[in-house]
């Protein structure tokens, strides 16, 4: 049995946020006749648990719905603790061969493939982008692209972060997105799309940019950027495109 003060120094957790724990119904010890309350030792591994878990990035209240679920039995739990930490395990060592990759790259002059400077990053997904933007240009279109990108690349890929993280500094600087420097970047952008994607048309353009705001994988993925570089390159394209119809 272990009183709350001795808890807190074996666990590394806070004694306010075992009396948090305690009001919230989460992790509640049992008072005994001399108004102390003791963590027992299924109580303690109970606390690990919820540890795991925060560790994973769940809140509290679904922590608590969770632990609930099986209150007499912890293995449920580790288990899935487990899966969810091993999948975690995969993506922090992919991200660690990456960055040991870039830091190699970096120091020997060696080039990097695209695909290498952004394995593991969840904004990759180059297979779901490229999915449906052959499903709403056609096979035809997307087979142009593969076709002008061929032995490029890289040189594809470094247009458009160029274009995307001016955008990002643009909205730290505190412009609006329908400033002079944000239209001449959507201008950059639908150049860099008719060079190495295919004959871009201004109406094409202004739907892709609309897709940036309002496709939310899209959004989000742009959003890595940057905080609402996704929104603020399609005001910024709708801009431009406003301007070359005039």
């Amino acid at each position: 049995m272990y009183l709350i003060k001795q808890v807190s120094e074996i666990s590394g957790v806070s004694v306010r946020t075992l009396h948090h724990y305690d009001e919230i119904g989460l992790l509640s010890p049992k008072k005994q006749e001399n108004g102390y309350r003791y963590y027992s030792d299924e109580e303690l591994s109970q606390l690990q648990t919820i540890l795991y878990y925060k560790y994973l990035g769940f809140p509290l209240k679904e922590i608590k719905s969770l632990m609930k679920q099986d209150e007499d039995n912890l293995l449920p739990h580790l288990k899935h603790q487990l899966n969810l930490m091993q999948k975690e395990k995969d993506r922090l060592l992919t991200l660690i061969d990456t960055l040991e990759k870039t830091i190699a790259s970096t120091e020997r002059k060696m080039t990097m493939t695209t695909e290498e400077k952004f394995k593991g990053f969840t904004f990759k997904d180059n297979e779901k982008y490229k999915q449906a933007a052959t499903e709403k240009y056609g096979e035809t279109v997307m087979n142009e692209a593969e076709e002008r990108q061929k032995g490029k690349e890289e040189i594809v890929a470094d247009g458009f972060n160029n274009i995307f993280f001016a955008f990002a500094d643009n909205i730290e600087k505190g412009l609006p997105a329908t400033a002079a420097e944000n239209v001449d970047l959507a201008k950059q952008l639908h150049q860099h799309m008719c060079t190495y994607a295919f004959d871009c048309s201004i109406d094409v353009f202004s739907s892709i940019g609309f897709g940036y705001a309002k496709n939310e994988e899209f959004r989000t993925n742009l959003d890595k950027y940057g905080k609402g570089v996704g929104q603020y390159a399609c005001d910024a394209i709708q801009a431009y495109v406003a301007q070359e119809r005039k």
